[in-house]
């Protein structure tokens, strides 16, 4: 009987850690680098400069990559008028670099966002901003062959055409 009640515990503690297990990974962040794909390859590591006035602001809660704790804001995300602490404002021609471009799948959600992980610095203040900026829309709903589109970024004139097919993760 003792025996039995040993194996029994046995089983149901490796019934709890395998099911712990499972939910850690479904529930973990899910993420790619796409720095080296199209349209992301054409903005990464070279320079590119504001077309439009842009804000530095502090990312509202935990930002997606610690580093890049502010967020690029051209009117676009949370808006211009977000109240979230505005550390910078950029003139239209600053020069901003892109170090990496990533794919974010959700915990929940299970949508993806394209963060773009970049600096620049801010004559006014003297000071370099690590951002992320996040662009582009994927559409999966409804879809066979999901695909993303892209708006107007802070340094493009007009929004890419065309449809995009990236992999996320």
């Amino acid at each position: 009987m003792k025996q039995f009640f040993l194996v029994l515990v046995g089983v149901v503690v490796l019934i709890l850690v395998f099911a712990i297990f499972l939910f850690w990974m479904a529930s973990r962040p899910k993420f790619k680098d796409v720095s080296n794909q199209k349209p992301f390859v054409e903005v990464v590591k070279k320079r590119i400069a504001t077309k439009r006035k842009a804000l530095i602001m502090k990312y509202p809660g935990n930002p997606i990559d610690e580093k890049y704790n502010m967020v690029l804001e051209d009117g676009t995300g949370f808006g211009l008028e977000a109240d979230l602490p505005t550390y910078a404002t950029l003139p239209i021609g600053t020069e901003v670099h892109i170090d990496k471009v990533e794919l974010h799948t959700g915990r929940v959600s299970g949508t993806t966002t394209a963060y773009l992980f970049g600096r620049v610095y801010s004559e006014a203040t003297a000071q370099e901003y690590l951002f992320q900026y996040s662009w582009g829309y994927y559409h999966s709903l409804q879809e066979d062959n999901p695909y993303w589109t892209f708006d107007t970024a802070f340094w493009q004139e007009e929004a890419l055409e065309g449809k995009y097919y990236i992999e996320v993760p």
